[in-house]
């Protein structure tokens, strides 16, 4: 009789320890087996534990060369600085430096009164005398002034016309850091729903990239020919580097939100947030990336609405919800409209479209203003409509 009962306990744990449990929320991911969501676990804390000393926070204010063991090719160094006011009116730039700081992706977009102004120039190749410390290229200048304080130039062409941006950007929030913040339990649920091999393992590893993201004030001027706008706005800078080859990505959502007023969310004030669901292709189907933060603190998004429930046709929607949770909340709901005039960006030889417009969000109750950004790779039948000349 003990023999047959311990039969079936093997049997009953076997089961156990192999079935995959469901979320209850409805939220993404969901994981894969038990003892797989429990190995996929081990193996994110072990890379938090040994990560190299380039994927840190502190290098968060300056270029960063090419790190050892991450190819040039693929390698980016890009910052974003952007902002919002509740007027529709929004402003984004970033420069992006690739192949080792040889090449750069420019952008410079505004929309002001509901009318669009983008720069015409948006990839150049940096000469041999480029200062590799500089943030600059094209006409746009990006000087750190103080602690979190940065000054925003640029004089050139936009809409074909002679342009000046002069802006300060200010931090007033704590930053977060992909490589402190992001949810080990949320990474490793995404890890285990994939097909494991030693070739997926390989490529995972191959994927070296950090990123900071920080809410703030956006004030100063933007001119354009004979129109000049004064700027008043809450936004976020970001830096990112390491390897980030776009043909890897089959798409994904950045919706990023300033609120209106502060408010409290798992025990924290805070007033600005991103979340970003993400199919990295072979990587990751499911990855929920983003984070909340105030003044005194950050958490990370660790669970979002499934990225196919959001645009999975190939059209972008103009109005949509989106769901997910950080470590402590509930579920949480952004209600977001996202309005025209848009901006495209192609990426890699036209490979990929960022397409971003400025959005209106409702957190439940509480309203904000961002941007909303799609990602849509060209070769994985989507049919956005990619900017022609």
């Amino acid at each position: 009789m003990a023999a047959v009962f311990i039969s079936i306990l093997i049997v009953c744990i076997v089961l156990i320890v192999f079935s995959r449990p469901r979320r209850r929320d409805g939220l993404a991911p969901e994981g894969g087996s038990r003892i797989k969501n429990a190995l996929a676990g081990a193996m994110v804390k072990s890379g938090v534990k040994h990560r190299p000393d380039w994927q840190s926070a502190s290098l968060a204010d300056g270029r960063v060369p090419v790190p050892e063991g991450v190819e040039e090719e693929n390698y980016n160094d890009s910052f974003v600085f952007q902002g919002a006011d509740a007027d529709g009116n929004v402003f984004l730039t970033r420069l992006g430096f690739r192949s080792g700081g040889k090449e750069a992706e420019v952008w410079i977009w505004g929309v002001f009164d509901g009318e669009r102004y983008a720069n015409d120039e948006r990839y150049v190749v940096l000469t041999a005398d480029s200062d590799p410390a500089e943030i600059a290229a094209a006409g746009i200048r990006y000087e750190l002034i103080g602690e979190g304080e940065w000054r925003l130039i640029y004089n050139g062409i936009m809409n074909g016309t002679l342009s000046e941006v002069n802006l300060i950007w200010k931090a007033d929030a704590a930053m977060y850091c992909s490589a402190d913040h992001m949810d080990p339990k949320g990474m490793a649920r995404a890890m285990a729903e994939m097909p494991w091999s030693r070739e997926y393992f390989e490529r995972i590893r191959s994927e070296k990239q950090i990123r900071i993201e920080q809410g703030g004030i956006l004030t100063g001027t933007v001119k354009v020919g004979s129109r000049s706008f004064n700027v008043s706005m809450r936004g976020i800078r970001d830096h990112s580097w390491g390897k980030r080859d776009w043909t890897y990505l089959n798409r994904y959502l950045w919706t990023v939100i300033a609120l209106d007023e502060p408010t409290e969310i798992a025990g924290m004030t805070v007033r600005y947030l991103a979340v970003s669901p993400v199919d990295y292709g072979d990587s990751f189907k499911r990855l929920a990336s983003g984070w909340i933060a105030g003044p005194d603190g950050v958490l990370p998004v660790s669970y979002t609405t499934d990225l196919m429930e959001l645009g999975g046709d190939g059209t972008i929607p103009e109005k949509f919800t989106l769901k997910f949770r950080v470590p402590g909340s509930d579920v949480l709901t952004l209600e977001v409209d996202r309005r025209q005039p848009e901006i495209p960006w192609l990426m890699q030889n036209g490979g990929f479209e960022v397409n971003e417009a400025w959005c209106g969000i409702t957190l439940d109750g509480v309203k904000g203003v961002g941007v909303s950004e799609f990602g849509y790779a060209a070769d994985r039948g989507y049919e956005r409509p990619f900017e022609t000349e």
